[in-house]
Order: structure tokens, then C-alpha cells, then sequence
């Protein structure tokens, strides 16, 4: 039954009523209430009646004061006392002879807005009685809210919030709060069992006890969830067997996730107990209810299905799936940009799955990556849609995502199942940069595969129309930014200046693939990147020692600003100091190579958040400056090898006269030297000097000094001399 008008119709009509019955031409009406819930109500009816209020503020004697003509109300905001027990006197008997007296409290002005005659439904009255002050403050909170709004509740729904504390879904309040506060007097448990079964939750018919009707609730969703999802029903008992009407009906767990703040809870209870195991187990494709996000039967079903077809090398299989079940766990995200019908990206349970998803791809590109045969290794690796530089991000990624599976249920398949696929997964990583260095030890020796790339030795010729004097610039010269972070670095580029407001300038970000120096250490490809024509800019071995050289002269750090300052550049290694203000700026940092030659622990984490901190940086130089162009720059890029991989250090051969951790020059050093032979063969153009360089991953010579555990460059694997190089246009 819905109520039929709001409380302050039900009091208009009340008062009206008196004033209709009073003898006298200028009627009151005295309002006592008990407790003070209804002054705001009783103002409302007033001013929509037009009659005139007084509301006594301590004692209802006040009342008579200053009197007026007309129709009016005497409002007394608690309860009428009891007859004065000495003279027996009424202080208000004329009241009645002049208008009418009212003693409605809240509770009896709630029975007014339903239909009289129907209430032996329910004792409305008997309901919403209270002695404790507490419960009956919050008794009268909800009448208030639900009987002045727009849409009336039925008594059910009033019965409900009454009963649960505000809730109007009493399967909601079970399932999101267990028992909660409510008593567990014979009455309430009555009510709720009324009340659930009235919902169709017939599992509680049978419980007399709270913890059993939450068991038998809980179970109940489960088992909706479940059939929703499409398990057989004539699986479960019959008291479990909810009904569904369709797709488009929410099971009430999957409703709940919609409104509740409460997520985390539920995913650790719903998905940390195994409920209906023998169903699940039953089930002749678990995937098909990969929808359903309840119940750790089906979820450690689900995993050791996935990790069987990952065990058979279906590894695109495996993406499918954990990126469907990663998706169920997420949920939607409204404008908001919170998580509704699932438990968010913050779970452990999400997370988990993510990692999965994760760990296939990455699984898959390691197995498909040389299917097809290739002397382009600059293109085998560089290319933006399938080059194999994703793998060396998805490693990073990896490393970086952790460990979710420690905060699940110790028993969850996942928490040693993951660690070791993430173990294997490294092992083959090893395994692929090792065949990439093969290959591009083959194409090497093949012939000349390097002459018709970019180098970044003619960046400031090649790049000359970007450069003009006229046209302010400004030069990010990032040392070892590695292709995949630089590419990470230019979407999250795009993504600052797509934020920018729509006054602000417009940017165009482009990349371009170059290639660095070799040795793609940082003394040459930072001589590289400094002004001059092509022809001036060589790699010569002068004494012994391999220099950069430009114009017949070596290229060190102070030749290097010389170069730039002579040609208009305002060099700086600050992110604030004067130079900013200067129309051509070569910024220079270097502390990505510091992090990894320091082979700091949480070496990805640090590499990724140090990409988030450039392009911040970046971009808010870029919305502060009025520079028609920028470049982002590396000189070269690096391996970074797994914690369990185990690199050999080499011996120096006596024919080099100079050499790094992965490169060795000399006038004696020839194609029997250890590594890749790079002499005039090569046709670089700018190497005037015998180098033979290391492709192998797990081979460096030894150098005092430095640490070389993890990180390393100088050597010819893509990942330490393929660069990719970020152009910002505005306009």
C-alpha cells in the first residue's frame, strides 16, 4: 500500500478540518507534538494555507502573546503535560470553543497519509514506536525524508527503513551489512523473514536465528547471480532458485555493486568464500559464467581452466579470456569516473586478472615475434603497431603492476601460480633478447642494413626547416630515454595538452624513428646532438682513444655547449632558472641514466614514474612558454635485464686500444674480436675507426667501476640504439 499524500498535505488536511469545525470566525488550531519532529512540517501547511503560526519556544504560555485576529495555529513542539494535579486546570480549555486541539505526534501523522482502513496491513503506528530516544530520533528521520519528497513510499518500503535503519531494499541491508544493528528481539527477526520472503527470498523461511538468515540470504544472491549468469537452476534446492526475468533485470548482488561504497568488502566476501561448489563443479564450461563475479568456486575454477590453456601455450585464448573476466570485475565507469556493478580497478580481485591478461600478451608476442623473417630489424623493432619494443613494455609494465595476488585469499590458485608464470615469463625474455641479437648479428654481417635510417648525428641538418633562427625552440635532450618510454612519454604528452583549456594553444605531437651513435654510450650520442652539418661530425680513434669528433676537433661537455651557445642555444640542466626565458633552449638531464647505472632497487617503478614526471614537466613548459617548436631527444637508449638474469663479464682482448662495457675500438680489432665488427664495410659514414660491438645481452666486458648488473648500453641490441625522437608543433 503507498501513501496517499505527504506530511504536510496530511497536516493541511487536519487543520483545515478544525478550522472547518470551530464556532468562532477567528479559529485556533493548538498543534502538540512529542518531540519537535513536525515544526518544519506544520510551517509548510501554514504558509500554504495562508493562516498564521506561533510556535512556543519554552513554554506554551507564550502563545497568548501579542494575539491576533484570524485563523491561526498554536504549534507546542513536545507533549501535552498531564492535567495539573492540585486545581485540575486547563490553561487552554477556551481552545475549544474557539477552533480545535491536536495531539499528533509524527508517528500518528504518518498513519493520516495512508488510506484509513487499510492500515490493520500493517500496525504503522505499533512500527514506528520507540522508547529508545536514539532509535526514535532516527525513526522520525526517515518518516520525514520519505513522506516529503516527490515520490510516496509504499509501507513496505517505510517498514523496511524502519526496520533496517534507512534502507528500502531489505535484501540490499542483508547483503551489504549482514545483521547489522538491528535487535534481535523474536519481533524484528519476524519482520525480516516478513520482509525477505515478501522479496523473494524463500531460503530464510526456515531460519530463526539472524546468522542463518544471512547465511541463507547470501547464498540466495549468490545462487541468482549464478542462474543470471546461465547455470542450470534446477542445480540448486528449490528455496534457492530465484527467479529472472531477463537480461535486463540486475541479480541483486550486481544491483547492489551499483550503489555501494563498500566494493572492496564485497568483493573479499563474495568472491573469498566458495558457496556453491558442487554447482560450479558441474559446469561444463565455467567461461560461459564468467559474467558472474561471486563465488570462489567459480573464480578458482576460472583460474585453473586459464592457466591450463596457458600451460598448452593458447596464449591468445588465455587474452580473450582474462580480459573478459578482468572487464566483469571492473565494471563501468560513469562521468565521474567511478566504478559501478564491480569492484573497481583498485581491487586485488581486478588486478589479479589484469596481471593475467598481462602476462598472455606478453607471452604471445615473445612466441610470435621472428615468424616473420626480416633484415629490417630497425623496422622489426621500431614499428609502431607491431614492433617488438611492446615486449620490452610490457616487461616494464609487468614488473611495475607487483604483486596483486598477495592480498587475495591464500588458497586463490593465482598466489603461486603468478609469481612463477611472471618467473618463466622473465626467463624468456632473456631468451628473446638473445635471438634478437642473433639476428641483428646476421644482418650485420650480411651487408650495411643501418646506411638508409635516420641518425641522430643529422638531426640539426635533416631537421633544419624546424630550426630556423626566426622560430623559437625548445631543445628536452633526456639521456637513455629508450624507445618504449619514449612513446609512453608522447602519449601521456597528448594527453596533458587535450587537457589544455580551449584558449590555450594547440599542439600537434609527432614521433620519428632515429638512430643513435655507435657506441650508443653517452659520450657519443650527446656530441651527436649538437649543431653542424652532417660532414663535420665523426667517430675516430684518436691515440687510442675513440672520440666524437666535429670539424677535425673532440666533442666534450664544454665543446658541446660551446657548439649550441654558438649557435644561439641558451643550455640549461635546471627546471627553473633564467634561461627559460630564452627563445632557443637546449635542456639537458640526465638522470635516467643515473638510475639505472646506480642500480637503484624498484628500478621500473622509478623509470616509469620518471616518464610521468617529464611529460608534467614538459607539458607545463610547453603551456607557460611561446615556443613555436619543441624536440624531445635521447642520445641513446638500454637492456635492462631481469633481477635473476646472470650476465658474463669478458676479458678486454689485447688488440683494443679502447673500449666500453659493451664496445671495443683499436686499429688490430677485427672480425675475430668478440661481437659485431663495425669498420668501413659498415658505411655508417661517420665511424672512422674499427669497432666491434656486443649484440649479446648477457656478454659486457669489464670495466672498474661500474655497476653493470642490470643496466647497460653501448652495445648494437635495438633496444640500445633505436631512439624515437618527439616533435611538438604549435599551431
Amino acid at each position: 500500500m503507498q501513501a496517499k499524500q505527504t506530511l504536510p498535505d496530511a497536516a493541511k488536511d487536519t487543520i483545515r478540518s478544525e478550522f472547518d469545525r470551530a464556532e468562532s470566525s477567528d479559529p485556533i488550531v493548538l498543534w502538540w507534538d512529542d518531540g519537535n519532529y513536525l515544526e518544519d512540517i506544520i510551517e509548510q501547511a501554514c504558509d500554504e494555507l495562508g493562516v498564521h503560526l506561533k510556535v512556543a519556544e519554552e513554554t506554551p504560555l507564550e502563545l497568548r502573546a501579542d494575539p491576533i485576529d484570524g485563523e491561526q495555529v498554536w504549534y507546542v513542539p513536545h507533549v501535552k503535560e498531564p492535567e495539573d494535579v492540585e486545581g485540575d486546570y486547563d490553561w487552554f480549555r477556551d481552545v475549544e470553543h474557539t477552533g480545535g486541539e491536536v495531539e499528533l505526534s509524527i508517528e500518528d501523522l504518518t498513519v493520516h497519509a495512508f488510506e484509513r482502513g487499510q492500515l490493520d496491513a500493517w500496525e504503522l503506528k505499533t512500527a514506528t514506536q520507540a522508547d529508545d530516544s536514539a532509535k526514535r530520533r532516527e525513526i522520525a528521520r526517515i518518516l520525514h525524508d520519505q513522506l516529503t519528497g516527490g515520490q510516496l513510499p509504499t509501507l513496505e518500503q517505510l517498514r523496511t527503513q524502519i526496520v533496517t535503519g534507512g534502507y528500502t531494499d531489505p535484501v540490499a541491508f542483508v547483503l551489504e551489512n549482514g545483521w547489522g544493528d538491528i535487535d534481535d528481539s523474536p519481533g524484528t527477526i519476524e519482520q525480516m523473514q516478513d520482509l525477505l520472503t515478501s522479496e523473494g527470498v524463500d531460503a530464510v523461511a526456515s531460519e530463526d536465528e539472524p546468522v542463518g538468515i544471512v547465511a541463507a540470504t547470501r547464498r540466495w544472491a549468490v545462487a541468482e547471480w549464478l542462474i543470471h549468469a546461465g547455470a542450470d537452476a534446477e542445480r540448486f534446492p528449490r528455496e534457492f532458485r530465484a527467479e529472472t526475468a531477463g537480461n535486463h533485470d540486475l541479480p541483486e548482488l550486481k544491483s547492489l555493486l551499483n550503489n555501494t561504497t563498500s566494493a572492496s568488502l564485497l568483493a573479499d566476501r563474495y568472491l573469498g568464500e566458495a558457496i556453491w561448489h558442487d554447482v560450479v563443479a558441474d559446469v561444463n564450461d565455467p567461461w560461459e559464467l564468467a559474467d558472474c563475479i561471486v563465488d570462489a568456486a567459480l573464480e578458482r575454477r576460472l583460474w585453473e581452466e586459464w592457466h591450463a590453456s596457458f600451460d598448452a601455450g593458447d596464449y591468445e585464448v588465455c587474452l580473450e579470456r582474462a580480459e573478459e573476466r578482468h572487464d566483469a570485475l571492473l565494471g563501468s565507469e560513469d562521468f565521474r569516473g567511478t566504478y559501478r556493478g564491480a569492484y573497481g580497478p583498485d581491487s586485488p580481485w581486478t588486478g589479479t586478472w589484469e596481471q593475467a591478461a598481462e602476462i598472455a600478451r606478453l607471452a604471445h608476442q615473445i612466441q610470435t615475434w621472428d615468424e616473420s623473417a626480416t633484415d629490417d630489424v630497425v623496422s622489426l623493432y621500431a614499428d609502431r603497431d607491431d614492433g617488438t619494443w611492446q615486449i620490452d613494455n610490457a616487461v616494464l609494465n609487468l614488473v611495475v603492476a607487483g604483486e596483486p595476488e598477495t592480498d587475495l585469499p591464500d588458497d586463490h590458485p593465482a598466489t603461486v601460480a603468478l609469481d612463477d608464470l611472471r618467473t618463466q615469463l622473465q626467463s624468456e625474455y632473456v631468451e628473446y633478447l638473445e635471438d634478437l641479437g642473433d639476428l641483428v648479428t646476421d644482418t650485420v654481417e650480411a651487408g650495411a642494413p643501418f646506411v638508409d635510417e635516420d641518425h641522430s648525428y643529422q638531426f640539426f641538418t635533416k631537421e633544419s626547416d624546424g630550426l630556423e633562427s626566426g622560430q623559437t625552440i625548445a631543445l628536452f635532450v633526456i639521456d637513455a630515454l629508450r624507445l618504449d618510454l619514449a612513446r609512453r612519454l608522447a602519449d601521456e604528452l597528448r594527453d596533458y595538452v587535450a587537457t589544455l583549456p580551449s584558449d590555450a594553444p594547440e599542439f600537434a605531437i609527432d614521433e620519428d624513428v632515429w638512430l643513435g651513435t655507435l657506441p650508443s654510450e653517452t659520450e657519443f650520442g650527446k656530441a651527436a646532438l649538437t649543431p653542424g652539418e652532417i660532414q663535420m661530425f665523426d667517430v675516430s680513434l684518436v691515440d687510442g682513444k675513440l672520440q666524437p669528433m666535429r670539424n677535425n676537433r673532440e666533442v666534450d661537455t664544454n665543446r658541446r655547449n660551446s657548439l649550441l651557445d654558438g649557435d644561439g642555444w641558451t643550455v640549461t640542466r635546471q627546471e627553473d632558472d633564467d634561461g627559460w626565458q630564452s627563445t632557443r633552449v637546449a635542456y639537458f638531464k640526465n638522470d635516467i641514466d643515473d638510475i639505472g647505472e646506480k642500480e637503484l632497487s624498484d628500478l621500473e617503478a622509478m623509470l616509469a614514474r620518471r616518464v610521468d614526471s617529464l611529460a608534467e614537466f614538459i607539458g607545463t613548459k610547453l603551456k607557460q612558454g611561446e615556443w613555436d617548436q619543441a624536440y624531445v631527444l635521447t642520445d641513446h637508449g638500454f637492456v635492462l635485464l631481469p633481477d635473476n638474469a646472470s650476465p658474463e663479464r669478458i676479458s678486454r682482448p689485447t688488440e683494443a686500444s679502447d673500449s666500453g662495457r659493451r664496445w671495443i675500438a683499436g686499429e688490430d680489432v677485427d672480425e675475430d674480436s668478440p661481437g659485431v665488427l663495425l669498420d668501413s664495410s659498415s658505411r655508417l659514414g661517420y665511424l672512422d675507426a674499427n669497432v666491434s660491438i656486443l649484440a649479446s645481452p648477457l656478454k659486457r666486458f669489464r670495466k672498474q667501476g661500474l655497476g653493470d648488473a642490470r643496466f647497460y648500453h653501448g652495445g648494437l641490441l635495438p633496444q640500445e640504439f633505436v631512439l624515437d625522437f618527439i616533435s611538438i608543433t604549435q599551431g
